[in-house]
């Protein structure tokens, strides 16, 4: 460990030394003195001496029980031979022995004794080793298993200091490589104490300091320290890995991301752009064959694709800042009448024959936004219902206001939304598998866009199947004032 430990005082080491031994032959004593009245109560009763040696037996295993020390069990089994001789063998009150049956009788018993002594010497510290096994089985189970669900660094570490200071009694300091201190007032800190290193695979993770007392922090205690510190370095192993797959698969996850946006892009691009070139073409190879009327109609057709892409790349580039963090949002008091009309105004010429059906409050609502991206949310919904009704549906837009919150709703009655899309159909790049009007099916980033926005506004937008069929989409905003209309 690279410290020595510190160990207890000689002094104190001595007093318990002597006390335990004077323990030891109290109850040898005790024990001894209590079989032998026990036999010579029995000898006043006429029971056999093959009783009397039955009783000093136990006796002994007695002794060999409560002090658990071989040494006293030997040293009982010869007192008790002593005892047998000098009050039950004739001549009795003298260590004379006066005949050889006596001797035999009495070194069998000493054999016995000492056998039966060191037999429960042995079952008894199988016992403390069986004891002291389940003990460390019950800690290694409790650490494991408390460390296994314990996530975080932090976490870990103070999990650590709190079992060394439940077990233990010792405060502790857990100081890793990459400079994190945990654990410890400022004083302690400063001050020494033993340290154990918080093993890993390959190298070191750190340091695990530990205050012990004046008596030290002793053997047992020093087991339960090492092994914290090597099940912390375990965890905090499993965390580093936890933490570097999940970078990984974010890392993934974002490559994904960005092919299938970049896919969905080129393909999406392609269709405006296609279309664009071919009505150029034909108005340009055809102009002086082509009516007016013709003519007016190419244009109308080129306006609507390019107010399409110019959707399309507006979606593209706020959901580049969404995905970035750099959508930025500038409140301004907005007036809703004015911000509706805006997104109505460039939907006009998107319609093909829908009529849009727009209900707004009494009175004139005003509301912190930024307005520019609340128009695109309502764009993007009025495009996603002219998407998914056929021509000469109507679909509606209305606006109210609910408590302090402005809310607006946007309704078809076209085929409403699968119900396996409806939990995820505000997620990047989901697009529904139902035919669509006008075969621009889009790249699925404006509804993404729009909870984004309506979100960064401190709103909330939900999708859902009307009764009477269709599909509505609603977004609140929190409002702020109204006023009558003059």
């Amino acid at each position: 460990m690279g410290q020595m430990l510190q160990r207890p005082r000689k002094g104190k080491m001595k007093g318990k030394g002597w006390n335990a031994h004077f323990l030891q032959v109290q109850n040898t004593a005790v024990v001894l003195a209590v079989a032998t009245a026990l036999s010579l109560g029995a000898n006043a009763l006429g029971i056999g001496r093959e009783s009397v040696t039955m009783i000093y037996l136990l006796g002994v295993l007695m002794v060999t029980v409560l002090t658990g020390n071989y040494v006293s069990g030997f040293a009982a089994s010869i007192i008790s031979v002593m005892l047998l001789n000098f009050f039950f063998t004739s001549p009795t009150y003298t260590f004379v022995i006066s005949q050889s049956a006596d001797l035999i009788t009495l070194l069998f018993f000493l054999i016995t004794a000492m056998i039966s002594g060191t037999v429960m010497s042995l079952l008894r510290q199988q016992r403390e080793l069986a004891q002291n096994n389940e003990k460390t089985t019950r800690l290694l189970y409790e650490f494991a298993g408390g460390f296994m669900h314990v996530n975080g660094e932090k976490n870990i570490a103070h999990k650590g200091m709190e079992y060394i200071l439940r077990h233990t009694g010792c405060s502790s300091l857990v100081t890793l490589n990459e400079g994190a201190v945990y654990g410890g007032s400022a004083n302690e800190r400063m001050t020494g104490g033993t340290a154990f290193q918080i093993p890993g695979v390959s190298q070191s993770l750190g340091s695990l300091k530990v205050q012990a007392g004046i008596s030290g922090i002793g053997n047992e205690n020093e087991l339960v320290i090492k092994t914290v510190a090597t099940l912390m370095g375990t965890a905090l192993e499993r965390e580093s890995i936890y933490s570097e797959r999940e970078n990984i698969r974010i890392a993934m996850e974002r490559e994904k991301m960005r092919s299938t946006f970049l896919r969905s892009i080129a393909h999406d691009l392609r269709t405006p752009l296609t279309a664009l070139a071919g009505l150029g073409n034909l108005l340009n190879e055809n102009y002086d064959t082509l009516t007016d009327e013709q003519r007016k109609e190419l244009a109308q057709n080129m306006s609507e694709e390019t107010t399409w892409l110019m959707n399309l790349v507006e979606n593209i580039l706020n959901m580049t800042r969404i995905n970035e963090d750099r959508l930025i949002i500038h409140k301004v008091e907005e007036v809703v009448d004015d911000v509706v009309e805006e997104a109505v105004r460039h939907m006009s010429g998107l319609l093909h024959g829908r009529a849009l059906e727009v209900s707004l409050p009494d009175e004139v609502v005003t509301a912190p936004m930024d307005g520019k991206l609340i128009v695109q949310v309502l764009v993007n919904l009025l495009d996603n219902a002219v998407r998914h009704t056929p021509e000469g549906s109507p679909i509606g837009l209305k606006v109210f206001t609910q408590k302090d919150k402005v809310v607006f709703e946007v309704s078809d009655n076209g085929p409403g939304i699968a119900p396996d899309l409806l939990n995820t159909v505000f997620d990047s790049f989901v697009r529904g598998t139902q035919p669509v009007s006008d075969g621009k099916r889009g790249i699925g980033l404006g509804l993404a866009i729009c909870r984004a926005v309506v979100e960064a506004h401190g709103g909330s937008i939900k999708a859902e199947n009307s009764v009477e069929g269709g599909a509505k989409f609603t977004f609140h905003i929190p409002g702020k004032e109204s006023h009558e209309r003059e």
